[in-house]
């Protein structure tokens, strides 16, 4: 095999291993895959069509994002869901987005331009359902806002923070009103973001975060049997 055929064969594997990650996180954020459940191999690899080597390579990366959870003897399990570690992922959140918040620089009319079309395409996430697809959206417009921070080290961490809490912001985001409340919300930032006023954008960032955090309390209540 030429270093050619080598390096075709790795990127092939590379794109099938982000699939692989992709399809399921999506199983385990719209809760196919529940809370404790051991992950076996051998059956995911014929659920998905694929070879178990990438299925393990992708329970590693989905172990390192806090989806999954590795338990000697025991395997990979779906990582469990509670309120005292929801506050401590809300507590560190606050207070890094704060940070990044303070320091931005306010957007041009293209930064703001982007802003509002991937807004807008949440909209059409929302009435189309696509709950994972809304949650990706989100990720772009938040990551979008913190570029506007030269602090790369804080926003390489609060993204870290942000992908542990992705299953608990599933639950919030399960609900149509909740969606549209968010994408209103960014409407908000937006408007804040334009007139540079630091405190309005504060205010109505925090408004946002809390909201998000109250709404995945609730779906963790209401999941408690």
């Amino acid at each position: 095999m030429t270093s050619g055929e080598e390096d075709g064969m790795a990127l092939r594997t590379r794109l099938g291993t982000a699939a692989i990650i992709a399809q399921l996180r999506k199983l385990i954020l719209l809760g196919e895959l529940v809370p404790g459940e051991a992950l076996r191999q051998e059956e995911l690899s014929q659920r998905l069509g694929v070879s178990r080597v990438p299925i393990r390579e992708a329970f590693l990366v989905l172990a390192n994002q806090g989806l999954l959870v590795h338990r000697p003897n025991q395997g990979f399990v779906v990582a469990k869901r509670t309120a005292f570690e929801l506050n401590q992922l809300h507590t560190l959140h606050t207070l890094l987005e704060t940070e990044l918040n303070s320091s931005i620089h306010w957007p041009g009319a293209s930064a703001l331009e982007h802003l509002r079309s991937l807004n807008a395409e949440m909209e059409v996430k929302d009435d189309d359902g696509d709950v994972i697809g809304f949650i990706d959206l989100n990720h772009e417009f938040h990551r979008s806002v913190w570029s506007l921070s030269p602090h790369n080290l804080v926003i390489t961490e609060v993204e870290r923070i942000w992908t542990l809490s992705d299953a608990y912001f599933v639950s919030n985001y399960g609900s149509s009103e909740r969606r549209r409340h968010a994408v209103e919300q960014h409407a908000q930032i937006i408007d804040a973001l334009a007139a540079k006023d630091m405190s309005l954008f504060q205010k109505v960032s925090a408004e946002h975060r809390d909201d998000t955090r109250g709404g995945a309390d609730d779906a963790l209540a209401h999941a408690r049997p």
